[in-house]
């Protein structure tokens, strides 16, 4: 069974460009070189003054979740947070344990 994730960011009202800059960056990374990740879709939530963007995760098995933690996108998504100083508060992930709903009608 997939499992999933939701991760919390918190940027900075003045870098929610850079922070969208480097989304799509990780995404790209993703989507080429991590083939357990199932979805890795980025949204924004908030106003302009307490600006959230909250990304949905679902990986193959634990093996994907390994992963993507430890590549090399990650590790350089969190070296250039620390260098650039983007967010306002720490990121949050967590993990989601469906209990009702479904995916797609067809």
């Amino acid at each position: 069974m997939p499992l999933n994730f939701i991760a919390m960011l918190y940027p900075k009202p003045d870098r929610v460009a850079r922070v969208e800059e480097i989304a799509r960056q990780v995404c790209e990374s993703v989507h080429e070189k991590e083939p357990g990740v199932l979805k890795y879709q980025w949204f924004r939530a908030g106003g302009t003054d307490k600006p959230l963007i909250v990304v949905w995760e679902t990986y193959l098995d634990q093996a994907a979740v390994d992963a993507h933690t430890s590549s090399p996108v990650m590790a350089w998504l969190v070296e250039n947070d620390k260098k650039e100083e983007n967010m306002a508060a720490p990121i949050t992930v967590m993990p989601l344990e469906q209990f009702a709903g479904w995916e797609n009608r067809s």
